[in-house]
């Protein structure tokens, strides 16, 4: 019995993490090879020796040219050694790959790596099939407008450093990229917002869907440039803020409570890891307290989720029952809510039972959900 191409597809997407079970579907007929295939070739994945060896991958699909469409993602994983910067082959492999959609880049060092090299990384950055792009422990050329793709939708910066003396030659004048969804993770959160929210204050981030930050350190500036970050992002849905206090020692005051009004389309805020860790979190974190404010008071945020998991200074004081009450007066003026989640531990030493009773207002609209 002939089975539609999409419902021969469908299946076969789910054996993608068996690679006998596809090499075998590809043996049935010819019109189940390209969708075995997707799932065979697809991810590209180079490390400096063995199978995932440039050499190695370079010569398989000089011999087998017809795979090279369907290698949709790469990543170049750098861990331990700069290993990329003196292997001869890398280039002329990036240079066969037309189709790709997402890159991965590990410990890579773009500014010092070869003219040949950096080329052909710069051209899959700007190529108009990359969507994602994940950038870790890397360190980035000073242009930001001039790196990426306008056809961009995804961005991932974690822990990456910016060298201000290394430009990208840009060649022909391009629109700068505007992706929808942007996460930025590490301690120089506030370099890479100026990296991206250039002084001229461009619209390229007005098209942002969905902003997650997560910070680890107690710089104040670090929370401001988040302000100006979200002034320049008027079409933002979902908000996901995490803070990991890099000391153990509360410093009074860390930011003051931001004067901006943000923007009206936002509908899911999730706030994480903050220290909370004290009977009133808007008095000790104005900006959080503030922001929570702002966000049920004035905007149309429907869902928030409070992660309280993770208890970064373990010797202070547990969050007591006036912690979460007033948390709860802070989103009882939330007329659109539909959903609050507590995530908490045991190490809060509070059970869903006593934070629920805490909460009134929220437990009385039957929009509050506990888990530990």
């Amino acid at each position: 019995m002939d089975f539609p191409l999409e419902v021969v597809d469908l299946i076969i997407s789910y054996c993608y993490f068996n690679v006998y079970a596809l090499k075998a579907s590809s043996l049935v007929c010819r019109s189940w090879v390209p969708s075995c295939r997707v799932q065979l070739f697809r991810h590209l994945q180079l490390r400096p020796t063995g199978r995932d060896s440039p050499e190695n991958w370079n010569r398989f699909l000089s011999s087998s040219v017809n795979i090279i469409p369907y290698i949709a993602e790469i990543s170049i994983l750098c861990e331990r050694s700069s290993w990329v910067v003196w292997d001869p082959i890398l280039p002329a492999l990036l240079g066969k790959l037309q189709n790709i959609e997402q890159i991965e880049l590990l410990g890579c060092d773009l500014p010092g790596f070869p003219a040949p090299l950096s080329s052909a990384i710069y051209t899959l950055f700007r190529s108009p099939s990359t969507k994602c792009i994940s950038l870790r422990l890397c360190v980035l050329p000073s242009s930001y407008s001039d790196l990426f793709s306008p056809s961009l939708d995804s961005l991932l910066l974690s822990d990456v450093v910016l060298d201000p003396e290394a430009t990208v030659a840009s060649g022909e004048p391009s629109h700068p990229p505007r992706p929808k969804c942007l996460t930025i993770e590490g301690k120089s959160v506030t370099n890479i917002i100026d990296w991206l929210v250039p002084s001229s204050e461009g619209d390229e981030l007005e098209g942002l869907q969905t902003l997650c930050v997560k910070y680890q350190g107690d710089d104040e500036g670090a929370l401001k440039s988040v302000e100006r970050l979200l002034q320049c992002t008027g079409s933002l849905k979902t908000l996901d803020i995490s803070l990991y206090p890099a000391c153990r020692q509360y410093t009074p005051g860390i930011c003051q409570a931001p004067r901006i009004c943000y923007n009206h389309q936002l509908y899911d805020l999730r706030l994480s890891h903050f220290d909370m860790d004290i009977p009133s979190p808007t008095n000790q974190l104005p900006w959080l307290g503030s922001l929570l404010a702002q966000m049920t008071h004035l905007h149309r945020v429907r869902k928030i989720t409070v992660d309280a998991r993770l208890r970064p200074c373990p010797g202070r004081p547990t969050l007591d029952r006036d912690g979460w009450a007033t948390i709860d007066d802070i989103l009882a003026g939330g007329v659109h809510l539909r959903d609050v989640h507590i995530q908490t531990s045991d190490a809060y030493g509070a059970s869903s039972a006593d934070i629920s009773s805490s909460m009134p207002a929220m437990h009385a609209k039957g929009i509050l959900r506990v888990s530990m």
